[in-house]
């Protein structure tokens, strides 16, 4: 099987002041404009997964968590993924995330924050509950625990400094 990973167009930057609180009217603009961050792996024709990402301005949800840990916010954030039932636990989101911080490099690099699920060791889980990711994806890939994200301790920031190419 082999993936191919593609990646949509940035947002404007003058577009953030315009849609600022209307998070959800705004993403949906940047989809249907073709100019949303995700890291797309496809199997053939079809779409296997994919890794949302973007800066902070264009996924601003759950930020709060950043002043309690009293640390400062990322230049990028990985924040979704997303792997088709019939391909899963086939490296989809790896790529998927590979692919996104390979398109971050290309575009300067800086931090990069993803919100992996902590899970116990040796505990069943629903596969469609670990839409962040898992702490051991990132880990893997170089990403460093920063702390708990609100009150609950499964899930984790994780950070990473990218290169610039």
């Amino acid at each position: 099987m082999g993936w191919l990973l593609v990646h949509l167009l940035p947002p404007r930057p003058s577009e953030a002041k315009q849609w600022s609180g209307k998070h959800r009217e705004y993403k949906e603009m940047l989809v249907r404009a073709n100019r949303s961050h995700a890291a797309l792996v496809y199997d053939g024709a079809d779409v296997g997964g994919w890794c949302q990402f973007g800066p902070v301005v264009e996924l601003p949800g759950r930020m709060r968590a950043y002043d309690k840990m009293d640390i400062g916010l990322p230049d990028w954030r990985t924040t979704c993924f997303f792997v088709d039932r019939d391909h899963r636990r086939e490296g989809v989101a790896k790529a998927a995330l590979e692919g996104a911080l390979r398109f971050i490099a290309a575009k300067g690099g800086g931090t990069v924050d993803g919100y992996p699920i902590a899970l116990p060791q040796g505990k069943k889980y629903s596969s469609s509950f670990i839409w962040g990711g898992t702490e051991s994806m990132f880990t893997e890939l170089g990403f460093r625990p920063l702390g708990s994200l609100g009150t609950s301790n499964r899930v984790m920031v994780v950070r990473k400094v990218v290169r610039s190419r």
